[in-house]
Order: C-alpha cells, then sequence, then structure tokens
C-alpha cells in the first residue's frame, strides 16, 4: 500500500490558538453618562441654579456699611437604580465532551458572553435615550448632505454656539453615528478643515477632529443590534444614532462642580463587593446543569438636556434650523 497524501495525513481538529467569535464592539455608554458609584438604590443629588450662578451682583460697599450677602439656592433631581440581570446554563455533558481548546468558554467565556449582552443593551438605552430631541436641549435638521460636498464645519460650529449660549459652557465632546462619521471623513470641506487645504486626501481622524473643534472626548456608535425573535435568521440593524452626531458636554470624570448631560448611576450589591460580578449557582441534580448569572444596578438618567444638541439626518438635504 503506498503512502497516505492530502487530507489522509491530518485529521481536523479543533484549533486552540484561533476562534470565531462575535463581541459587539464600539459600545459608547460610559462616555455619554458618566459612571457614578451610589451607596444607596434611591437617592436624590443636587441641582443647583445656573442663573444665580452667572447673576453680575452689585459688589460696591460704602463705608462703615457691611458687605452685601449673596444667597444660593439648590433643588434635586432623584434616580432610582433597577437590576439587570441574565443568566447562563452550564450543562454537565458539555464540560465532558468538550475539547480542551474549547474549555474556556465555560467559565470565563461564558461569563464574558454575559457581560457583552448586559452592556450591549446599556449601551442600546443610552443611545435610545440621547437619539431622541425630546431628551436635549436642541435638535437641528442638516441644511445640506454631508456626502462629498456640503458644509459640515459650519453645521457642527453652530450646534456648539447653540449650547454655549443657552448654557454658557462650551461643549467638550462630540459622538458621531457610525454613517455620519464615514461621510464626514470623505467629505471635501472636512478634511480641508482638519487637515489643511492640500492635505494629498487624506482621511480624517478622530485625533484631528478633537484639535480642530478643541473638544475632550470624541466617539464613534459603531454598534449594530439584532432585534429580530430567536428563531428567525439574524437582522442586524443600526444603532439609533448612525446618521446624527450628538454634541453636549459631560465632564471626564463625575463632577459637583460642573454639569453634565447625564449620568450613570451604578449601586453595587454589598453582599457581592462589586458592581459586575459573576455568580455560580449549585450543580442541579435533576436538570444536570450548573449555571452562573450576572446583575448590574443602575440607572441612567439626563441631567441636564440643555448641555446636549443633536444634529440629525446628515446624509439627506433637509429645513435648516432648530427643530
Amino acid at each position: 500500500m503506498g503512502l497516505s497524501t492530502g487530507r489522509d495525513l491530518h485529521i481536523d481538529n479543533w484549533l486552540s490558538q484561533v476562534a470565531i467569535n462575535y463581541r459587539p464592539p464600539d459600545m459608547v455608554a460610559d462616555l455619554i453618562f458618566p459612571i457614578v458609584n451610589v451607596q444607596k438604590e434611591t437617592d436624590k443629588y443636587p441641582v443647583f441654579s445656573r442663573k444665580e450662578a452667572f447673576s453680575i451682583e452689585d459688589t460696591s460697599r460704602s463705608r462703615g456699611v457691611e458687605a452685601k450677602r449673596v444667597t444660593r439656592s439648590v433643588s434635586s433631581g432623584t434616580y432610582a437604580v433597577r437590576n439587570y440581570a441574565l443568566a447562563y446554563d452550564l450543562y454537565i455533558e458539555d464540560r465532558a465532551n468538550m475539547d480542551a481548546a474549547l474549555a474556556f468558554e465555560l467559565d470565563t467565556g461564558a461569563g464574558r458572553y454575559l457581560q457583552d449582552k448586559l452592556t450591549l443593551d446599556w449601551d442600546n438605552r443610552v443611545l435610545n435615550t440621547v437619539s431622541s430631541a425630546s431628551n436635549v436641549g436642541t435638535g437641528f435638521l442638516t441644511g445640506s448632505s454631508w456626502t462629498l460636498t456640503g458644509d459640515p464645519i459650519n453645521q457642527l460650529w453652530l450646534v456648539q454656539e447653540q449650547i454655549q449660549n443657552l448654557t454658557a459652557q462650551k461643549p467638550n465632546s462630540f459622538g458621531f453615528g457610525w454613517r455620519a462619521w464615514n461621510m464626514f471623513r470623505r467629505n471635501t470641506a472636512a478634511r480641508n478643515y482638519v487637515n489643511g487645504l492640500n492635505n494629498g486626501g487624506g482621511a480624517v481622524t478622530r485625533e484631528g477632529m478633537m484639535r480642530a473643534f478643541e473638544i475632550e472626548r470624541f466617539w464613534v456608535a459603531g454598534g449594530f443590534r439584532d432585534t429580530s425573535n430567536e428563531a428567525q435568521p439574524a437582522n442586524l440593524q443600526s444603532n439609533a444614532l448612525a446618521d446624527a452626531v450628538l454634541v453636549y458636554f459631560a465632564p471626564l470624570q463625575p463632577s459637583r462642580e460642573t454639569p453634565s448631560l447625564g449620568y450613570t448611576f451604578r449601586w453595587t450589591d454589598p453582599l457581592l463587593g462589586a458592581p459586575l460580578t459573576v455568580l455560580r449557582h449549585p450543580y442541579d441534580t435533576r436538570k444536570r446543569i450548573e449555571g452562573i448569572e450576572m446583575q448590574l444596578y443602575q440607572d441612567e438618567r439626563i441631567t441636564g438636556s440643555e448641555y446636549g444638541a443633536l444634529l440629525r439626518g446628515v446624509g439627506s438635504a433637509q429645513a435648516n434650523g432648530l427643530v
């Protein structure tokens, strides 16, 4: 008998170095609503008066007269965290029969999968909130499409100036939907403004945007969602911000001194000791399964709608102005 050749020399098996897996990319929820770790499931946060902060006082004082006194009032907002949780069953048969290359999926992989699912839901909630013009101070419609031509630069400055005019606070953050970002990067006026004239056709970068508009935070919401029934084929849909731009102010870290468009209020279960923890449930002898669970307690809330503005429909020409 001759020597074996081709596929007879090797029996296909699982590779331990490579696996084709799917994880949701470009999650941005914490960049829009910074995380505030709170001590109670429900509570209040202070809201100071912007009018009082910017009021001009008569500071002159006559001889022998006490200095004029000023007052400061404060109102409050409230939050109430909800419990978001998912569980994953580990079957004893799978543990016994699974190849070593895939064993990580039982524990680390399953925990990561639950975390991705919880994060995807959090991201979806926040993007749905800020993509509604009713949740921000101002909504804009583009006067000209951003496809190749058009004037996105003036439109973005107009949005920034509107927020600063209302609040005296210059926005420090831009958030682009993935389609809006692709259009902006191809736009001639955008390339010339960010990269300079005769730039050789170089693409606009995120770092260049931050320098050009003097902002501290820039992100692109590139995540997709599948909202179809589990029994149906995959049907990926763009996130709610796909062809829009969110311009807003939010501190890089939670602050009592500066305002924010919104916050994520996150509570930690004292029995777990960490906000996002995997719980392992005991082995069920009847079902022959182990179980893991991951949970999160939080509330995402708009705390200053006037510190955000939404520029919508950048891919099509519409009536310019405020809506």
